[in-house]
């Protein structure tokens, strides 16, 4: 199985993971019926989860006070702050790369890096993110928090797929690391036509 660091997000139009407040309400406003985005293919497939002190607070008492939802998935979290202890998380202050060459030693294959922004940018900055799977939510809000915070190199990427998803566009982009396989040969072709 081949390591790779997956960003698995949604975004407004207009490129913000969360408003002005960190709020992401905007994510449940979704015209029904419900798209089915594969999350739970995506969750199945990934053997760790990276995400940013926000987002784990975020996560452990605003979305899921009651029990955490990645119960028996190895988590890491990127902060400063000193913390309670956690048994569901370790805390590290570990620059990327060597977060990610400690977590695939102990969890080879794929992981997922949740966000937000700052971490996101973090990992931008040493190039280290193989796939962006991005989905674009119907709605803009103006403000709040981007997805690519300024300031990391150009990066380059390729695009795998495109596809609608009732009213969100489910965005697959690759690393481009300057070597073409026959898929992108063919996807580029069918995007020529």
């Amino acid at each position: 199985m081949k390591n790779k660091l997956t960003l698995y997000i949604a975004m407004s139009v207009d490129g913000y993971i969360a408003d002005q407040n960190g709020g992401i309400d905007f994510l449940y406003d979704t015209p029904a019926p419900e798209p089915d985005l594969d999350y739970e293919a995506f969750y199945a497939s990934v053997q760790a989860i990276i995400f940013g002190g926000a987002t784990y607070r975020q996560v452990k008492y605003e979305l899921s006070p009651n029990q955490w939802p990645y119960l028996g998935m190895p988590c890491y979290v990127c902060t400063h702050r000193q913390n309670p202890d956690d048994p569901n998380v370790r805390f590290t202050q570990l620059p990327p790369k060597q977060l990610l060459d400690a977590v695939w030693r102990e969890h080879p294959g794929n992981i997922w890096l949740m966000g937000g922004g700052a971490v996101i940018r973090s990992f931008l900055q040493e190039n280290l993110i193989d796939e962006y799977y991005i989905y674009v939510q119907p709605i803009m809000l103006g403000n709040g928090i981007p997805l690519f915070p300024a300031d990391f190199p150009k990066t380059s990427v390729r695009l795998i797929s495109c596809k609608s998803i009732g009213e969100i566009v489910e965005l697959r982009y690759q690393r481009d690391d300057g070597n073409r396989n026959e898929v992108e040969l063919r996807l580029s072709q069918e995007f020529m036509k």
